[in-house]
């Protein structure tokens, strides 16, 4: 597969000529070396993941449906995430960004409500799950987009998660590339001040209270690896949110094999997305 901004190769050249003359076969080949990054995107920006499952099934039908305009001006990856970016922020901008202590009264109210308590405990004690550090990380991740701006969040997803160069990511977002840089630049600051002192993600003495807290939570035979603080204090808080986000890009790409963090995300969503942030 291209990295963003190289050309295609021959074959690939070949399914997009074909995919534009309506072989469905062609276009399914085409797409599916995209699709799991593609599906992880969209989950870490919507975070909840119905939605982002209704919004990558969109995406792939409208690329399909448009592909037949495709002149190749960026690299198909580009073309094809810039589908999915405009849907992902069409749904944000109808919901209202998440409070920067989401997660501590989200998890007041779930432990504080029978029924969800009882459904987050049945899914901790299914055989098949262990706790994941770097999943949860990845969980924290999300949370913390959802107070950015949406574009903020995108930016911070293309450039950091997926690793898109600077300019093919401005076209994912249909916009300057000085534009992208400053939005870029915004979420990091944002995410560093807004979390100082609450989260390791993000800042310099934070404990990763939810990450820990929710290992301690599941029985010991289910507690995985504890998440630890970057222990090198001569680092700034800028260089120790890039390693935390270089944990997020550890995560496997099959996004919906952490349930637990799926519900916690249900339930966030539930109690966020309509609610008027504070």
């Amino acid at each position: 597969m291209p990295t963003a901004g190289q050309s295609s190769p021959p074959d690939e050249q070949q399914l997009i000529a074909a995919a534009r003359a309506g072989d469905r076969r062609a276009f399914d080949s085409l797409v599916a070396p995209h699709v799991p990054s593609l599906r992880t995107f969209i989950y870490r920006l919507v975070c909840q993941p119905d939605d982002a499952a209704d919004v990558a099934q969109d995406t792939l039908l409208t690329a399909f449906q448009k592909i037949a305009g495709f002149r190749g001006e960026a690299s198909f990856r580009t073309w094809l995430f810039s589908i999915g970016t405009r849907k992902g922020l069409d749904l944000l901008r109808k919901r209202k960004r998440w409070p920067l202590d989401a997660q501590s009264r989200g998890e007041q109210r779930t432990l504080g409500d029978p029924e969800m308590k009882g459904t987050v405990d049945a899914t901790i004690e299914q055989p098949e799950f262990v706790y994941e550090y770097r999943q949860h990380v990845a969980y924290c991740l999300s949370c913390v987009g959802r107070t950015l701006p949406p574009e903020q969040s995108a930016a911070l997803l293309l450039k950091e998660l997926l690793l898109f160069e600077s300019r093919d990511a401005a076209k994912v977002l249909d916009m300057s590339e000085s534009t992208f840089r400053h939005r870029l630049t915004a979420a990091r600051v944002t995410m560093r001040e807004g979390f100082e002192g609450l989260c390791a993600l993000v800042g310099k003495q934070g404990v990763c209270y939810q990450c820990n807290k929710l290992r301690d939570y599941c029985p010991p035979d289910k507690r995985g690896r504890k998440v630890e603080p970057i222990a090198d204090e001569s680092l700034d808080p800028d260089e120790k949110l890039t390693r935390r986000l270089a944990v997020v890009r550890q995560v496997p790409l099959d996004v919906g094999d952490s349930r637990v963090h799926d519900l916690l995300l249900r339930y966030m969503s539930e109690l966020w997305d309509r609610t008027p942030s504070v």
